[in-house]
């Protein structure tokens, strides 16, 4: 494998990361019709003391469904220039996850486009041409993490990695969540909102800031 392949997968696992389980989080509960203006959260991304990219986390409610929305673009160099585009979608009635997505492009290349869907007592799981089940219930997704602190919950579900993942409080008000491939994240909440996020990859380090 040459340095520049290394790197490109270095830096795909890197925002793979970035953009990505209480007591009975109520992720959805709405009466039937009601609509609310959305809840726009805009933060920076910043890597080594710079401004890499920018995230926006939007919460919207109308017709008994809540949809939690992360979009995020990133430019980053290393050995080549790269722009990445990240979009997280959750939707959510009566406090269950019914669908979500993730997609992912790399300049202005798609390299992730994932869904899944309640469909019963069981949600599918498309990815490309991958196929998956998954029979247990979904309370609390990645999408949320900026709009709702997960207070009291073990594990969350992840978009990107398609599976429940460990997240534990260490103190009040900040949260430390366990990736599956060794790294773990650190979230900040006020008010139940995150208002800053820490991201571990092997490649480096990443910070979200909440702008005021």
């Amino acid at each position: 494998m040459s340095y520049a392949d290394f790197s490109y997968k270095q830096v795909l696992l890197f925002v793979l990361i970035l953009i990505g389980g209480q007591k009975n989080v109520d992720s959805g509960s709405s009466a039937f019709g009601r609509s609310t203006e959305p809840v726009i959260l805009k933060y920076e991304i910043v890597r080594n003391e710079k401004v890499i990219g920018q995230m926006e986390a939007v919460k919207k409610e109308k017709g008994g469904l809540i949809e939690y929305q992360m979009e995020s673009f990133v430019n980053i160099s290393l050995v080549m220039q790269f722009s990445i585009y990240t979009k997280v979608v959750g939707v959510f009635q009566e406090g269950q996850l019914v669908s979500g997505s993730v997609i992912r492009k790399v300049n202005d290349n798609t390299r992730v486009n994932a869904k899944i869907v309640l469909q019963k007592d069981k949600y599918l799981i498309q990815d490309d041409d991958e196929r998956s089940e998954l029979k247990e219930k979904i309370l609390y997704t990645s999408a949320c993490l900026m709009h709702l602190e997960p207070v009291g919950l073990k594990r969350i579900f992840s978009e990107n990695f398609k599976k429940f993942v460990p997240v534990r409080e260490l103190r009040p008000h900040y949260y430390e969540l366990r990736l599956p491939d060794g790294n773990k994240n650190y979230y900040s909440y006020a008010n139940g909102t995150c208002i800053g996020a820490e991201v571990n990859t092997s490649l480096s380090k990443a910070f979200f800031r909440l702008k005021k």
